[in-house]
């Protein structure tokens, strides 16, 4: 199972610059970027003896902030990303070139699957089909934390893109697919999922978070 447009956004080529891009909070695509990673990292809640998936792992941003862990696998389509991460997490973490689809063809299971500014690149279909087979990968008890762009729904869109008048914003939704709130909320909750918490942590970062029970 691999996601529709998984070549698309293959990020090799911007691979190098990527943590000067997320480190300029004054593009409201970045802005939040710290706060969502630490929110992602302490409603995740990893533990000494839990298996960790982190989706979309890029330059390890969010991995390099986890506790220690049992299992740590970061899975990226990008292998520029990839390379980049290796020497931050050290020989421990699992690096895996795969789509954040595809990666759950394997048998694994998991106590906590985390992502950052990365399931966006999934269509809304693409995003339910992740939380059922997320949801089924689960330990019990697991946990499904991601931080990513998203509105609170369809409706809030065009108020948003005119306040916040960006380029950058323009072409995120244009050419993206942030998530929306309400809708994810409603999948999650269809795959299985409880204890549902969304927090907005600026004006298109949110963190939404998930358990199976």
């Amino acid at each position: 199972m691999r996601s529709h447009h998984a070549d698309t956004f293959n990020h090799d080529e911007w691979a190098a610059g990527y943590d000067d891009d997320v480190a300029d909070e004054t593009n409201p695509i970045r802005a939040g970027y710290r706060a969502t990673l630490e929110w992602v990292v302490e409603r995740a809640a990893v533990g000494p003896d839990d298996a960790v998936v982190d989706l979309g792992i890029g330059t390890g941003n969010l991995a390099r902030l986890l506790p220690p862990c049992r299992r740590l696998v970061g899975v990226d389509v990008s292998h520029k990303m990839l390379e980049l991460a290796a020497p931050k997490l050290g020989p421990g973490v699992e690096l895996v070139t795969a789509d954040v689809l595809e990666v759950f063809d394997r048998p694994d299971r998991y106590d906590a699957v985390v992502s950052t500014y990365a399931i966006h690149h999934l269509t809304a279909d693409e995003k339910a089909t992740l939380a059922a087979v997320v949801a089924a990968r689960m330990a019990p008890g697991g946990r499904f934390v991601v931080g990513d762009l998203m509105v609170v729904s369809r409706d809030s869109v065009p108020a948003l893109r005119a306040r916040l008048a960006h380029p950058d914003v323009d072409e995120l939704f244009a050419d993206e697919f942030p998530w929306f709130v309400d809708e994810i909320l409603v999948a999650l909750e269809r795959a299985g999922f409880r204890s549902l918490v969304a927090e907005q942590l600026s004006d298109l970062s949110w963190g939404v978070a998930a358990r199976v029970p």
